[in-house]
Formats: structure tokens, sequence, C-alpha cells
């Protein structure tokens, strides 16, 4: 009497056992197969302040998130606030959703005091630091960067009347080699950072039809050119020398920068200054090619303060690895630098 109930109870729970297994791999399959992507952000936080989550932890999943910290931080809403200096343990859950998998990914990020670092750098390194600032900054939240672009010759007598700096970047190594030689930049941490080339720079669409160096010497033509004190003034004598071409020049700017502000207002018909800042002023000024047999490589060097503004050294080392390295390195490619 009882022995077809029972079969058919059994049957039934086979069943059911069956159906909720296949269902259960085919949510598996399609839901939860691909892990999402969790990047942390950040290498280090300032303390006492509170930071916006989406900067320190980005993800694509768009599942609930959850998260829970321990050490010097804890989690307030959308931010993450720091106490005293030491370590912040996060951990991050993320629910499954309909394309991704759950996960747990956890970071241990330092926690330090507040520092600021000063940068100088030749002025046709302007847009490729600013760039190099923005990566380092949002990795090394505690560290804010302070850049002052000038010329280099500028740049060595304002460190050897005691300006500020941590790090300097120049275009020549003679002006480097002043600075080093006054004891205020640590020789042995000099290196070659990026290479450089001259150009010739017209006004957009170039209306002289400039095409050389010899054309620089048309009667009636405003040609202006960096200061000989400055790198880029010498590196245009030396090439000039070279091509036997001479003229009587316009006026001499403190910078390239200069040189590439006269040409743009349209106050100079050419100038001669670095590749790179044709590029970077490209919606402004046009550069004309220097012949290669006329050109030169005009090498950079960056070094470190040997008396430093910060007392941070751990920043100032991140800073040198995040410009002498793979993300600096594409930054100044992406500029028109060549890599030494």
């Amino acid at each position: 009497m009882f022995a077809p109930k029972l079969m058919a109870i059994r049957r039934l729970a086979v069943v059911a056992i069956l159906a909720w297994f296949a269902c259960g791999q085919f949510v598996s399959a399609k839901s939860y197969a691909t892990a999402p992507t969790v990047v942390w952000l950040a290498s280090s936080l300032p303390d006492s302040t509170r930071i916006e989550v989406s900067k320190i932890v980005e993800t694509d999943s768009t599942a609930q998130m959850k998260l829970n910290t321990r050490g010097s931080c804890v989690v307030k809403g959308k931010y993450i606030a720091t106490q005293k200096v030491g370590t912040c343990q996060i951990e991050l859950r993320l629910a499954a959703s309909p394309k991704f998998a759950a996960i747990t990914s956890s970071a241990v990020i330092q926690v330090k005091k507040k520092t600021e670092l000063t940068v100088l750098a030749a002025a046709s390194l302007a847009n490729s630091f600013e760039a190099i600032g923005k990566v380092f900054m949002a990795k090394y939240l505690n560290v804010s960067v302070k850049f002052n672009f000038a010329g280099s010759a500028t740049l060595a007598t304002q460190i050897q009347q005691g300006a500020p700096v941590d790090i300097v970047a120049m275009a020549d190594t003679s002006n480097i080699e002043k600075v080093v030689a006054s004891g205020d930049i640590e020789r042995r941490s000099v290196s070659t950072l990026v290479r450089n080339q001259l150009a010739i720079l017209v006004q957009r669409g170039n209306p002289q039809k400039i095409s050389s160096l010899n054309d620089l010497t048309r009667s009636g033509l405003k040609v202006v050119l960096c200061d000989i004190s400055q790198p880029c003034g010498k590196y245009a004598a030396t090439v000039l020398t070279k091509a036997n071409v001479s003229f009587t020049v316009a006026s001499r700017e403190a910078s390239a920068s200069g040189v590439v502000l006269r040409v743009g207002l349209g106050e100079a018909d050419a100038g001669i200054a670095y590749v790179t800042d044709g590029l970077v002023a490209g919606d402004k000024v046009d550069a004309i090619k220097i012949a290669e047999n006329l050109n030169l490589i005009a090498d950079y060097p960056i070094g470190v303060a040997t008396s430093p503004t910060t007392k941070d050294r751990a920043a100032i080392s991140a800073f040198m690895a995040t410009a002498c390295g793979k993300v600096g390195r594409q930054i100044f490619v992406d500029n028109g630098f060549i890599l030494p």
C-alpha cells in the first residue's frame, strides 16, 4: 500500500533535485563565469582625511559593494576616513550580478602625513611633467606636487640662490653640472631622463613658406631665438653655425615657451625651439623639420636635491620612479621626446 506512494515521492524528490541542480549549473555558467575587474588605485593615503572610495578602488561591476576596514581607517558611507599614520587594510566584497561572479579583494595601503614635493623643470618639459604629476598624485594621495617651469639657466640660478627644490630636470647637462658642483644636487642621483631635437617654428599655415634654415636669412623676416644663456639658445647657435647660416635676431626669449608665444601671437615669423614645443603648441604654430645632418640631440638630465625641501624621501623616490618608469616614458614619447 505504501510502496507505490513511497516510490512516487522518491521520483518527485529526484526530479526536484535534478531540476535544482540543472538550474544551478545554468545560472553559474551564465551569470558567474567571469570575475569583475578590481583595480586598487591608491598606494598611500593622507592621515586625518576623508577620501572618496572611487579614488581608492575601481571596478567594472555594478553589483552591491561592501567594504570592511582594519587599522588606521574606517568606512563612512562613500568615503574612507583615515586616522593616524599607519596602515589601512581594506576588504572589498562584491555581490554576484547577472554579468559577474561574486568576488572579494583586499589591499593594505599606507596612511602617511601630507607632504608637498617641489619640482623644478625646464619649460619644454611642462606639458609632460604636468601629465606625470596628475598620474602620480592620483596614486599617492598624500602627496601634492608643486611645479616651477623656467629656462634651465634660470633654474640653476634659483637653486644656487636657495630656492626650494626636491627634484630638478633641465634641458642640458651644463646647467645641472653647475648645481651639482655647488653641492645643491646629488651627483649620484643624476641621470638622463629624455632627449630632444630642434625645429623651426612658424605661424600656422606657414604663410612665409619657410622650409629650411637658409630661409631664415630672407630680408624682412622676424626670427626669434632663446637667450644664448639658455640651452635652447645655445643649441640654436650650434645648429646655425653648423649650417653656416646667420641673420639678425629680432628678439631673445628667456625660454623655449617664449619663442612659441612670440610666433604663435604673430609677433615673429619664425623661431627655433624644440620639436616637442611644436607638438604641444600645434594649434598655434607649425614645426618645420631641420635636416638630421644639421640638427643635434639634446640630453635632459634629472636629479635630486642634496638637502630636499620635503622630509619624505619615499615621496621623492616614488616621483622619480614614476617619471623615469613606464608611465613617464609613455607620456614623454606621446609628447615627442626621444627616450635615452
